[in-house]
């Protein structure tokens, strides 16, 4: 036991906030329902906040650039998964009437809501992080040539 907590004290404050508000505004945004547009809006902020926590410490243009492809790759695996592994599984197990269920129905506007706040999110904040760091480095280097030359 005391080990987990040494290991919790190690763990920054800002991080424990950070995932607490992705928590907050998950649970918000299912409150008001993912299927309008404050719940969306909520949602997105989770997510903000999420991805905040995870890359806050990256400094390299390249982890960003990552991000966007994950965020790709995660999109398309999510949707054939979906597609080609979960309705086949559920038309052995059940026929015809399980593809027109009320709980495959849940699954696949679960799997929506995933896709529309993880990855349009993930794209823009691995765009911007990007071009952030693209433009500090250019500043850097363009702030040393400066300082050289006089």
């Amino acid at each position: 036991m005391k080990r987990f907590t040494a290991l919790l004290k190690r763990i920054p404050i800002l991080s424990y906030i950070l995932v607490g508000l992705f928590i907050i505004f998950i649970i918000i945004g299912c409150i008001i329902g993912i299927e309008s547009d404050r719940g969306v809006l909520v949602g997105w902020l989770g997510i903000i906040a999420l991805l905040t926590e995870i890359t806050r410490r990256w400094r390299k243009e390249w982890h960003f650039l990552l991000l966007i492809v994950g965020a790709f790759a995660f999109s398309i695996i999510l949707s054939g998964f979906s597609e080609a592994v979960v309705n086949p599984i559920v038309e052995r197990a059940g026929g015809e009437a399980a593809l027109q269920s009320r709980g495959l129905e849940i699954f696949h506007q679960i799997i929506a809501s995933i896709l529309t706040l993880v990855t349009v999110i993930a794209i823009i904040y691995g765009i911007l992080g990007a071009i952030t760091l693209f433009i500090l480095r250019l500043i850097i280097l363009c702030r040393k040539r400066f300082s050289e030359k006089t």
